[in-house]
């Protein structure tokens, strides 16, 4: 791939060393990754990982959430006569994606975030335990609702533990002891202590974007077991876990003032759940929730682990909640579904997931659902979720409206 003329310089230089102290000066002061026009498009970047190396390495490869690339692809290389390591690609300007490194030494890796990123947010499910690097290019979407404003009231998050030991927080918005009214009603799936819908939703009543809102932040005790489409989970969390919350809280009994979310499989299980009880919960809010999801299909594939490649001409299935759907009268719900334009996995997903999403919104058309279906450029990625929580919430329940486009 074509590099910039930053690295072309280093490369080209008599003194690789000087130009290197002198390149990481620059660097440390802008951070990374090293950001340039695309001589040939104006659409398109120049986009250069770089690690410092402080040790022996044999080889980095970096790992980010778009390429779909495989890892000989995404692998850096050595600039002659520097501890630099460096790989250019040329990325659209509107692509924002989480990155990080792994670094192969002797038998072992790691995996490391770039210290000298540009962009570093503190993501909920962080791989690295510390905030991970974001690549955000010059056209790409800004995001805000997830960013901690040092100067707006905040909640309260107060945390229980349930008979089944479940651990649960719930979140009240700043003034919540002088409001009569009940409050709106938001249930986290995956959620914690600090999950960033605390943030957006401090955020979001700062700016009355919304009406006062309390959040449920459910802890999973079995997410692969609970979030894939279960009866019985979804029956607790109609059934069992909001009228737990409202006699501990005002909170609204109202379908229509009720949302349930969740990222990834916790999408999915908020399609099911206000599928199964529109009772309760009369709004869906999907973050890259995993349509491809289908049992069969995922006991195949761990069947199969180890076991020699999967038969050429083997058939994928129509995933379980658009099955779901399409069998199903159409339910009193409202839907907020979201997924990136380039997940096209992750394996063992047939379909790939952004081919899932454009069929269940298909779907949802058919059965003359109210809803919103938007693509990010993206891909499975923490760094959209966190504020597009926000985007949803509006739309679903702002009351002055919103663009329903």
């Amino acid at each position: 791939m074509e590099d910039g003329p930053r690295i072309r310089a280093l490369l080209e230089s008599d003194d690789p060393l000087a130009a290197e102290a002198a390149l990481w000066a620059d660097l440390r002061s802008v951070g990374t990754p090293l950001i340039e026009p695309h001589p040939d498009d104006p659409d398109t970047c120049l986009v250069t990982f770089l690690w410092y190396a402080d040790r022996p390495v044999e080889r980095v490869v970096v790992n980010e959430a778009v390429s779909s690339l495989p890892p000989e692809a995404r692998a850096l290389s050595l600039a002659p006569g520097t501890s630099t390591w460096f790989a250019t690609w040329p990325v659209k300007s509107d692509v924002r994606t989480t990155y990080h490194f792994e670094v192969f030494a002797g038998s072992g890796s790691e995996r490391i975030g770039d210290e000298h990123a540009r962009v570093r947010e503190p993501h909920d499910y962080s791989v690295l335990g510390s905030p991970e690097s974001v690549l955000v290019c010059p056209g790409a979407e800004p995001l805000s609702w997830a960013d901690r404003r040092p100067d707006i009231p905040r909640g309260t998050v107060t945390g229980a533990v349930l008979g089944d030991g479940r651990e649960v927080w719930v979140y009240t918005p700043p003034g919540y002891d002088h409001l009569a009214d009940p409050l709106g009603v938001l249930v986290v799936l995956d959620g914690h202590a600090r999950h960033s819908a605390v943030t957006v939703l401090d955020n979001l009543h700062a700016d009355g974007r919304i009406e006062p809102t309390a959040a449920i932040l459910v802890g999973q005790l079995d997410r692969n077991a609970e979030l894939t489409c279960d009866a019985g989970f979804s029956r607790f969390l109609a059934w069992e876990l909001l009228p737990w919350a409202r006699e501990a809280y005002r909170l609204t009994a109202a379908p229509a003032r009720t949302v349930i979310t969740g990222c990834s499989l916790g999408g999915l299980c908020a399609a099911y759940t206000g599928l199964r009880h529109p009772e309760a919960f009369g709004n869906v809010l999907m973050l890259s929730g995993s349509v491809w999801w289908d049992p069969d299909t995922l006991r195949e594939y761990f069947q199969l682990a180890g076991s020699g490649p999967r038969a050429i001409g083997a058939r994928s299935r129509t995933p379980a909640i658009i099955g779901e759907y399409m069998r199903a009268e159409r339910a009193a719900i409202r839907i907020f579904q979201e997924v990136g334009a380039f997940e096209t996995g992750p394996p063992p997903a047939t379909p790939h997931q952004i081919h899932a999403s454009r069929h269940f919104r298909d779907v949802l058309t058919l059965k003359g659902y109210d809803y919103v279906y938007r693509e990010f450029a993206g891909g499975h990625d923490e760094t959209w979720w966190r504020s597009h929580l926000g985007d949803g919430l509006i739309w679903l329940t702002d009351p002055r409206g919103a663009d329903r486009g």
